[in-house]
């Protein structure tokens, strides 16, 4: 029914967005709760879990009992739950969504009967196959008997026969337990709320300590930390802080939040401190060897890349990659500066210099022309030309075409340096110096001349 429909039927209904995110969590804390009752706990998503109880049963009393004591349990945290109990793993999930009762627990012996009067959403199978079943004026599994498989795997699909074989126990559907990664979180409740930033940042600093020496002990790291302060007021706020690479070290863990708890405001102080590690993995060691300075940069250029993600955030950062073709326009790429995919970059299809600043193609004002121009006027600039090194030639790639204005064209290229001393990048379209000259980029270091390709200025 949607939502529409719904308000028709029940003016005063209330409702709320759904946070698939938050679900998400819960059900990962769910799961790692289950490990009290069974070794083996396989997520169900979106809002289920598939528990094997075998062998764990008599532990609490029987079936029936254990599923009670999981009920009072999901109670206490204030989660409402319905729990089945079958043979196999789609008849207990089957109990669970459509039986009368919050515990429905099937009878060895009579258990295809109990399958029998479930309904054909049981199946979960797709919607237009549910639907050719109901217009045929079937609404139970018991119903289907009167069919032989060969008919309703011709008629319907081979879905509808594996779904009922799976539910009666005639193929094989386990619980295929999935683990959780290792939770890395320490809190503290304070008696009296704290206010004063250095009373939060030395709190901070004691959780720290010990998410990093959990860390530690099991060899893990971290690519984030999220802190959780609870307002007495305003209630929770959860501050986040990335790393460019992984870590367990308190000091860039109280670096990083230094901006996020300026930030926050407490009017009448916090009580409640958690922090927690994100995105944990097992650490890999790497030792500095001696002479080899990239290694060192490398952790340089980590920490500036931690700091302006934080700042900027981490979906804004790219770094340049050789890109697919070999024109101006497609000689560069750019991807993910973190967490990016370790992949072969594209080999560089560029043989000659490129300027360190491009600009969009800007025409030149020719004052004393020639190949390239012996002086032209730039933004509001008057260059002469000392001398030149061309031409580039690049064509246009045949197989796609471009909205750009030049990409289409055969262009020429000229490394020119000035009097003043600075490199411009020019350009002209080959074999029509009379359409005029532009400028595409500048040079920030003079690039290395070829005394035979170099064309002096008279």
């Amino acid at each position: 029914m949607s939502l529409t429909n719904a308000r028709a039927v029940c003016p005063d209904l209330l409702t709320e967005p759904q946070d698939s995110l938050r679900e998400g969590r819960l059900l990962g804390a769910l799961h790692r709760w289950a490990d009290h009752y069974s070794p083996r706990v396989a997520l169900e998503p979106p809002d289920g879990l598939a528990v094997d109880i075998s062998g764990c049963a008599h532990l609490f009393g029987g079936e029936r009992a254990m599923a009670e004591a999981m009920l009072d349990d999901m109670t206490d945290l204030k989660v409402t739950a319905r729990i089945g109990i079958g043979n196999t793993r789609r008849a207990a999930r089957g109990f669970a969504r459509h039986g009368e009762q919050a515990i429905t627990a099937s009878d060895p012996q009579a258990e295809p009967a109990q399958i029998a009067a479930l309904p054909l959403a049981a199946l979960e199978l797709q919607p237009k196959t549910l639907m050719d079943l109901r217009r045929l004026g079937l609404s139970t599994i018991g119903e289907l008997s009167a069919f032989k498989s060969s008919e309703l795997a011709r008629r319907f699909s081979v879905d509808l026969t594996n779904a009922l074989d799976a539910l009666r126990g005639y193929r094989s559907d386990p619980v295929v337990p999935s683990s959780r990664p290792p939770v890395f979180a320490a809190q503290m409740t304070l008696p009296e709320p704290v206010m004063r930033l250095d009373g939060i940042t030395a709190i901070l600093g004691r959780l720290a300590e010990r998410v990093c020496a959990r860390l530690h002990d099991q060899g893990y790291a971290a690519r984030g930390m999220a802190l959780t302060v609870r307002s007495v007021d305003t209630g929770d706020h959860e501050l986040r802080i990335g790393f460019a690479s992984p870590t367990r070290d308190t000091a860039p863990i109280l670096r990083q939040f230094v901006r996020p708890l300026e930030s926050l405001e407490l009017a009448f102080g916090a009580d409640w401190f958690r922090l927690l590690a994100l995105d944990t993995d097992i650490f890999q060691h790497g030792q500095l060897r001696m002479g080899q300075a990239g290694d060192a940069m490398q952790d340089a250029l980590d920490q500036t890349l931690t700091t302006l993600g934080n700042h900027l955030g981490f979906d804004r950062l790219f770094m340049p990659t050789a890109g697919h073709g070999h024109t101006p326009e497609r000689e560069r790429a750019f991807r993910p500066a973190v967490d990016s995919p370790a992949r072969k970059d594209a080999p560089c299809l560029v043989r000659y210099p490129r300027p360190e600043l491009t600009y969009a193609p800007e025409r030149l004002h020719i004052i004393l022309p020639g190949v390239p121009p012996q002086r032209f006027q730039w933004r509001r600039e008057v260059f002469e030309l000392r001398r030149a090194d061309g031409p580039e030639r690049v064509s246009p790639v045949w197989w796609d075409v471009s909205d750009a204005a030049f990409e289409n064209r055969t262009r020429d290229y000229w490394r020119a340096v000035t009097q003043d001393g600075r490199c411009l990048w020019l350009m002209v379209l080959a074999g029509q110096p009379q359409r005029g000259w532009w400028l595409c980029g500048e040079f920030l270091r003079v690039p290395h001349f070829s005394l035979d390709a170099v064309t002096r200025a008279s």
